[in-house]
């Protein structure tokens, strides 16, 4: 055992000093010795930012998702973590909604940690980095596993962690679900194989890191691109059952983010296809293969890279005699998601009739081309060994995996902007004016001023959003404020003149403040003469407009005879006093949503408000203590779940070891007939 510890010694080495290399190799020709991978110049286009940022041209304004959404869901699921709380819910957007129930939020993969423990500023970079690193590495293990050279493993690497599709989706939530599904490969591989209790844990764990990458888009292809490598490769039910039931304990243990997410979803405008664009990429753009950088299609959308070398030689492994069926089943997997990404019959089909954009499985189709192309630089080096010799097909092998590596990391570059750290947290005057308002209050930014979800990081109110998942019945209700629109630049827009008369659901949604850039010719006496607001300006800088609504009704308050006190407030807590002089209505300005629950002077009391109303709750004459909780029923069943996965996943690999052990299977033997090139 010491001999074998220390043999091992030299290759872990080696292993170790590649991998850092590539990670090296990423930092730089990604360009985060710079600053974050961020397109947060973007803001140049946005007031309040704009007087101070210049009119620079925009490095990636179709990257803008993570600056409007993703980073500032981070930032606000960080301060809520270090006050001790879950980060549940956000009151910072459509007048408050789940944030652990929104998938794209991710708050649970692995691969998010380094953002929250050391912030944006720090732990972005590291994240992007770690996202790479498992997607390449992962692939490396995986064909090495079925049999592949290490170069040619190395080359299958490559071709999925750097390929157009991953570096495009890079700072998206696509890539964290897409980085584990080559461990799921490789576990679920083995546990057909050989049967053993850490490939059955293994299973569970991928399949739980894929589900909660949020993306449920992303989730569902690997799902099925997973099931469909690992399946033909079993040769008995028996051998597939205990696939199958790891796949749904990863479920189970991913539940507590799964549960709370269909909770919303049923109740969101994405479930009716509300704001969705289907399309499929136009034939020509499958040109951005051999030439990446080509302006055909969608920049993002129709990214297709995995190298001209890898193409070529994944033909090679595709059309080779001998080949095995491992790359007969990859061929025919890469020839379906082409099917699905690009325009045909079936796909325009698929996209009007679901709600997943299918030309996204783009990021996947590296997968079952690293298979063939591995096995097609494998089989050229056996026949230059054979013609020329072990040194000439070992030099030629690493000069073509040189060649494509390369490839990969000149498309690359550039692709991101990058943006100094300094930058992502700028405030201005007019935000630490804001900020310095005591009182529980909204705001309403008119134009492109401070886009939807950009409030989160201030942390303010806001009554707007940009999220595929929009409170559907919120949205109904919040139409008396006015017609929301979009522009260019930014989503879930209300300009000036869409203002609806009269302003009634300002102020009851304790809308206090209207923030208006200047170059904008709708000050407070032009908006209260022509809509019958009541505003007056309390602030004017380069920076913008600030109006107040002297009108505003305050967030919590008691319809009929008495009053109502916030005593103190948290997203996801409301202590309020009241003094009721008359049986009367606690009325609180926010969008009421399944989990909200309240108590008076300690006993349970009903919230009668359906979904999207301001909540309310009925008291008897007197003073009261009023306490409204966020506990979503939602999550403790996602949690009992979670619980119950883990059990089971601990009781069944016990169980698969006993059985190995007996010799029930003949899991321990490599499938020859199925392993590409074997």
């Amino acid at each position: 055992m010491t001999r074998l510890r220390h043999d091992r010694t030299p290759r872990l080495l080696v292993a170790a000093l590649a991998l850092g290399a590539f990670a090296a190799a990423c930092w730089f020709d990604l360009g985060m010795q710079r600053g974050l991978l961020l397109s947060s110049d973007i803001k140049s286009r946005c007031w309040p930012w704009a007087p101070s940022s210049g009119s620079p041209a925009l490095q990636a304004p179709l990257l803008s998702d993570p600056v409007w959404q993703f980073v500032p869901w981070l930032q606000f699921a960080r301060r809520e973590l270090i006050s001790g709380r879950l980060p549940l819910w956000n009151p910072h957007q459509d007048g408050g909604v789940p944030l652990l129930g929104n998938a794209q939020s991710a708050l649970l993969s692995p691969l998010i940690v380094p953002t929250l423990l050391l912030g944006v500023a720090s732990g972005w970079n590291i994240t992007l980095l770690l996202k790479l690193i498992v997607a390449t590495l992962g692939v490396f293990l995986w064909l090495r596993d079925i049999g592949r050279s290490r170069m040619a493993a190395s080359l299958g690497g490559f071709m999925f962690g750097m390929s157009g599709p991953y570096i495009a989706w890079l700072e998206h939530p696509h890539t964290l679900a897409a980085a584990p599904l080559p461990f799921l490969l490789l576990f679920g591989g083995r546990l057909v194989r050989r049967g053993r209790p850490a490939d059955f844990v293994g299973v569970v764990a991928a399949t739980a890191a894929v589900l909660l990458g949020g993306h449920p888009e992303t989730a569902v292809m690997a799902g099925a691109v997973a099931a469909v490598l690992i399946l033909s490769g079993t040769r008995t039910a028996r051998d597939a059952s205990w696939l199958v039931v790891a796949g749904a304990l990863g479920l189970l243990v991913a539940a507590i983010a799964i549960v709370p997410s269909l909770e919303y979803f049923a109740l969101s405008s994405a479930r009716s296809g509300t704001d969705r664009f289907p399309f499929t990429l136009p034939v020509s753009a499958l040109v951005r293969f051999v030439a990446p950088h080509a302006a055909i299609g969608h920049p993002i959308e129709a990214a297709s890279t995995v190298s001209v070398v890898g193409i070529a030689l994944a033909g090679v492994g595709a059309l080779r005699r001998g080949r095995g069926r491992g790359e007969v089943v990859a061929s025919g997997l890469a020839a379906a998601l082409l099917a699905l990404a690009y325009a045909n019959p079936l796909s325009n089909a698929l996209a009007h009739a679901t709600l997943i954009y299918w030309s996204r499985g783009l990021i996947l189709l590296p997968i079952p081309l690293a298979v063939l192309a591995s096995g097609g630089l494998d089989s050229l080096r056996a026949r230059l060994e054979k013609a020329f010799g072990m040194c000439a097909s070992v030099a030629t092998a690493a000069v073509v995996t040189a060649v494509a590596c390369a490839e990969l990391f000149a498309a690359a570059r550039g692709v991101h902007a990058v943006t100094p750290r300094a930058d992502v947290d700028r405030s201005t005057p007019l935000l630490a004016s804001l900020a310095r308002d005591p009182e529980p209050f909204r705001i309403l930014p008119l134009h492109t001023f401070l886009p939807p979800n950009s409030a989160t990081a201030v942390a303010l109110d806001e009554v707007r959003g940009y999220d595929a998942l929009a409170p559907r019945e919120w949205r109904v209700e919040r139409a008396a404020i006015g017609r929301f629109t979009r522009t260019a630049y930014v989503s879930d827009v209300l300009e000036p003149w869409d203002i609806a008369p009269g302003g009634e659901a300002l102020d009851r949604w304790n809308v206090k403040y209207l923030l208006v850039h200047p170059q904008l010719a709708y000050d407070a006496d032009r908006l209260n003469r022509e809509f019958g607001l009541d505003l007056e300006e309390v602030y004017l800088g380069v920076d913008g407009r600030l109006l107040r609504n002297r009108r505003v009704l305050p967030r919590a308050r008691v319809t009929g005879s008495g009053t109502a006190t916030v005593l103190h407030h948290t997203p996801t807590r409301w202590d309020l006093g009241v003094d009721a002089r008359a049986p009367a209505t606690l009325v609180l300005a926010n969008p009421m949503f399944p989990g909200w629950v309240a108590s008076v002077d300690g006993q349970r009391a009903e919230i009668a408000s359906p979904v999207g109303r301001p909540i309310e709750v009925a008291l008897p004459t007197g003073s009261h203590t009023v306490v409204l909780l966020y506990r979503p029923l939602s999550l403790r069943i996602g949690v009992v779940l979670c619980g119950v996965g883990i059990v089971g996943t601990c009781a069944l690999a016990a169980c698969c070891g006993r059985r190995r052990r007996r010799g029930e299977a003949p899991l321990d033997e490599v499938q020859r007939d199925w392993i590409p090139g074997a």
